[in-house]
């Protein structure tokens, strides 16, 4: 999918829950998606994986559903917040309305799906305008490039690497 597109769709998102991106910075995931009908729990899985997604619609009240979102218990708190944003990512990009949808996240190769998650992820816990305002004004005081990095990665509570990818893939 077109990153423009992505984009698109989660401003779309963090404006219907109010987010604006001249003023606000880190997003709370768990409540976001809540607001979007998810439960959000820790999940005792496998070293090799780091999350799922279950989605089951209601056969007995149309447009409802089950949604639920497990993260690996043992990673950390940037880490689970980017699984979080990933896996709420595949409901929007890739899930069929009225099926039953399950998705796990292993950290076996990366697919054309699976990384527009993650850009999708990056977008929505550190949206564009927002990250590119936060990035000049630390860029301002004249801080270490390393020192812009953490002190955006400790802004939005996501791994560092999140951070560097965000930056290389909108061009700042």
């Amino acid at each position: 999918m077109e990153k423009k597109a992505i984009e698109e769709k989660v401003t779309a998102l963090l404006s219907q829950y109010s987010y604006d991106q001249d003023r606000d910075d880190y997003i709370d995931i768990i409540d976001f998606v809540k607001k979007q009908g998810f439960s959000v729990g820790n999940a005792l899985l496998s070293e090799s994986e780091d999350g799922f997604l279950a989605i089951r619609p209601s056969s007995i009240i149309k447009g409802n559903s089950d949604k639920i979102i497990g993260v690996n218990v043992n990673r950390s708190l940037e880490l689970k917040r980017f699984i979080i944003a990933h896996e709420f990512a595949h409901s929007v990009l890739h899930y069929g309305s009225g099926q039953v949808f399950l998705h796990r996240e292993n950290k076996k190769g990366k697919g054309e799906e699976e990384n527009d998650a993650d850009y999708f992820a990056a977008a929505l816990l550190m949206p564009r305008d927002s990250f590119k305002r936060v990035y000049q004004r630390l860029k301002a005081e004249n801080l270490p490039e390393n020192m812009i990095y953490l002190k955006l990665a400790a802004i939005y509570k996501v791994p560092s690497e999140s951070v560097l990818r965000r930056i290389s893939e909108i061009d700042m």
